[in-house]
C-alpha cells in the first residue's frame, strides 16, 4: 500500500482519494472507519450542546425513553432515537448488540461467554455490555467471526 499525505494551508478542506484494484474486507473497514470520522452527533450535557464527532463515541443506549450518549469518560444526551441512529450508523463500526444499545467497535477489548447463550463485551474503558441471543449473528459477522 501506498500512502501519500499533501499538507498545505490552501486545503480549505479535507480529501481523500482511494485507488484499488480490488475491494477487500480490509479497505471496506478502513473507508467505513473514514466516513465515521467526518459524523458528529449533537448532544447536550446539563444546558450546553455539544457537536460530538463519532469517532469518540463508546456506546448509545436508551434508558427510559431517553437516548444517552457514552464517551470515554462523559454522558450525554441527544434527542434522536436509538433506531434512527443504528439506521444512520449502519456502514460505520456502530452495531445493535441489544434491544436498548448500540455499540461502536472501535472500542471493544475483548469478548466474554455469558450463561444462557449472550455475550459480554468488554470495552477499552473496562465498560461491559451484554450482547443478547437475538443480535449474536450480526455481531459476530460484523467482527469476522
Amino acid at each position: 500500500m501506498k500512502l501519500t499525505i499533501e499538507q498545505s494551508l490552501e486545503n480549505n478542506e479535507i480529501e481523500i482519494t482511494i485507488k484499488c484494484g480490488v475491494m477487500d474486507d480490509r479497505l471496506r473497514k478502513l473507508i467505513e472507519s473514514i466516513r465515521q470520522y467526518s459524523f458528529s452527533l449533537q448532544c447536550k450535557n446539563d444546558s450546553e450542546v455539544y457537536s460530538i464527532p463519532l469517532e469518540e463515541i463508546y456506546y448509545i443506549e436508551t434508558i427510559d425513553k431517553k437516548t444517552f450518549v457514552y464517551c470515554k469518560s462523559e454522558v450525554y444526551e441527544t434527542n434522536s432515537p436509538l433506531s434512527d441512529l443504528e439506521e444512520k450508523f449502519s456502514t460505520s463500526n456502530f452495531i445493535r448488540v441489544n434491544k436498548s444499545c448500540v455499540l461502536n467497535l472501535n472500542y471493544l477489548s475483548k469478548v466474554n461467554p455469558l450463561w444462557n447463550h449472550r455475550l459480554e463485551a468488554i470495552l477499552k474503558n473496562n465498560e461491559k455490555i451484554v450482547i443478547t441471543r437475538h443480535y449474536i449473528p450480526d455481531f459476530k459477522n460484523k467482527i469476522g467471526l
